[in-house]
């Protein structure tokens, strides 16, 4: 395996009712969020066993699903989208092999449909 081998898992436009936002128009009902995220680690093995089904040797992109569209609601109105993200890398973080994740949250009601709005943040993990 070269070192510059690596894995990513993703979900991607996955749209997530959340109580987001600054403005007081924001706060009272869950606008819809679209989730877009990517964790990536480097490759350590290789994966030819058609039969192999251990998910503890892969980043399993369910839980991820899950915590989504389940954690996530459950967190309440958050003010920052950016304070969502990091709440989203932390989680990623938790699988020791991730080194590096991007989120992108996109907002498309914020305007009436007229525009996407929304961030991306991307995280390397640190080293300790």
């Amino acid at each position: 395996m070269s070192t510059n081998d690596t894995i990513k898992i993703h979900v991607r436009d996955c749209a997530v009712p959340l109580f987001v936002g600054i403005y007081d128009h924001e706060k009272p009902h869950p606008q819809n969020v679209v989730i877009n995220v990517e964790a990536s680690a480097s490759l350590t093995g290789r994966y030819d066993d058609l039969k192999a089904s251990d998910l503890a040797k892969v980043m399993d992109y369910e839980k991820l699903y899950r915590f989504l569209t389940e954690t996530l609601p459950s967190l309440g109105h958050v003010p920052l989208l950016e304070s969502i993200a990091e709440h989203i890398i932390a989680f990623c973080f938790k699988d020791p092999r991730v080194e590096s994740v991007r989120v992108r949250l996109d907002k498309p009601e914020a305007f009436q449909g007229r525009a996407l709005v929304g961030i991306e943040m991307q995280r390397q993990r640190r080293a300790s």
